[in-house]
């Protein structure tokens, strides 16, 4: 890994965990025991580091998620380990992060939307046309219509997932935005399969405590 990637991995972590705004180029710059300059060197501003972590973030998310969906065994499996894959990946972001993303680093939340949108959107248009044919979902679907309902009911559990006073957990919120989901587009043989998988779906423990 050189020294550019190195600070974006170590920047994405701090971000994620203590937030974005509370972490200046200073601390960077101790934190990755390197001197201001070489960290300007590689990122002009604080601004432009946001971003590099934001397309990185993204690149990688596409990755795995490119990976579940040729690993799945059928459109359900495929959901449900998105749904697992999702759980994990938000449960240690810290609220702070998402909330100084959205209020302080406007361009860079806009960027991680359409961004993200655009990938949600893709996978879930896939998925669909998948379920159908594997007579797992409903053949009178819209399949860009209903990914796009999906793509905004999951912008939504984001949004609550920036509230550090919300009463939900984010595994709670994530169960029911696919649960939700399914329940919509299923057939009954589709339900029958959902019901069991959710029975599997260890990672949607909504006992747990989740910070």
């Amino acid at each position: 890994m050189d020294i550019r990637d190195e600070i974006i991995s170590r920047s994405e972590q701090l971000f994620l965990k203590l937030g974005i705004r509370s972490i200046t180029m200073d601390d960077m710059s101790r934190e990755l025991g390197i001197s201001k300059k070489t960290l300007y060197h590689h990122f002009d501003n604080k601004d432009a580091l946001v971003e590099a972590v934001i397309n990185t973030h993204v690149e990688r998310e596409q990755q795995i998620m490119e990976g579940i969906c040729a690993r799945a065994k059928d459109a359900l499996d495929e959901m449900r380990n998105i749904g697992a894959f999702i759980t994990v990946t938000i449960e240690d972001v810290s609220p702070s992060a998402l909330f100084d993303l959205q209020k302080y680093y406007r361009k860079s939340w806009e960027l991680l939307m359409r961004k993200q949108d655009t990938q949600v959107m893709g996978c879930i248009v896939q998925n669909i046309e998948r379920g159908i044919k594997e007579g797992l979902y409903r053949n009178d679907l819209n399949p860009e219509i209903v990914a796009k309902i999906y793509a905004k009911a999951t912008f939504m559990v984001v949004d609550e997932m920036s509230l550090s006073a919300s009463k939900f957990t984010r595994r709670e919120l994530i169960w029911e935005l696919h649960n939700y989901h399914i329940h919509g587009i299923a057939t009954p043989k589709g339900l029958n399969l959902w019901d069991k998988y959710s029975s599997e779906m260890k990672y949607y423990d909504v006992q747990k405590t989740v910070v």
